[in-house]
């Protein structure tokens, strides 16, 4: 897995979401090439120009059947903070490996998150709080952190590593960058694309070009590339 910094030097590789998340890639494999070298090595075959292998991709992204096990050779794993609603949806998700902080066996932070476009937030804001006290108290009388994290909400944050390959990822971009898809969701899938597309920039458009008609337009009218 590439962790050095140096790889790392232009590429933006943590982004800020919703109030209080973030998107981190910790590390990745391959990229573009371990595309090429899964999809090469099944013929012997070497690229003639040095547009081959973005034909290639090209082709193979939008081929049917799907030959969907080239892109399985490159992985990322991201470090995600998100709200635990978020999280649930997210972990729906099921190709790709998950582990997240436990609440069985740490306090929880009083980190919730707070929608922006709705009336009366400061009555959501009181029970939130409320319910992080009663939490606290709890905790303080002796309560196991187990059972007395029931009295908290979905929108307390929390924190998962995600280690996925590029099919897997491209499957759960396709779901969430659907209009139709929570919003809160999709700006987690909004920043983890610019992140993807600096480190597979040939997959990753291909990927764009082949969405649904619904989706790619918007993709195209709502995603704001860091890639020029």
């Amino acid at each position: 897995m590439r962790s050095n910094a140096c790889e790392y030097k232009n590429m933006i590789t943590q982004l800020p979401v919703l109030d209080k998340g973030y998107v981190q890639l910790e590390e990745y494999m391959g990229g573009d090439e371990a595309v090429i070298r899964g999809a090469r090595i099944c013929y012997q075959s070497a690229a003639k120009d040095p547009e081959a292998d973005r034909r290639l991709i090209a082709r193979l992204m939008g081929s049917e059947p799907k030959h969907n096990t080239v892109f399985e050779h490159a992985v990322f794993r991201f470090g995600v903070k998100c709200p635990i609603f978020v999280a649930r949806q997210w972990m729906r998700h099921r190709i790709c490996s998950f582990n997240e902080k436990s609440l069985r066996y740490c306090m929880a932070e009083r980190e919730y998150y707070i929608p922006q476009d709705e009336q009366d937030v400061q009555a959501y804001i009181k029970h939130m709080e409320a319910s992080f006290d009663l939490y606290e108290q709890l905790v303080a009388e002796g309560w196991r952190k187990e059972r007395a994290r029931g009295v908290l909400g979905t929108a307390v944050y929390t924190e998962f590593i995600w280690t996925v390959n590029f099919w897997s990822l491209a499957n759960w971009l396709t779901k969430r960058l659907d209009p139709a898809s929570q919003w809160e969701h999709r700006q987690y899938a909004h920043a983890i694309l610019k992140i993807v597309e600096q480190v597979m920039p040939i997959s990753t458009r291909a990927f764009l070009e082949n969405l649904p008609e619904h989706i790619k337009r918007y993709v195209k009218e709502h995603h704001e590339t860091l890639v020029g």
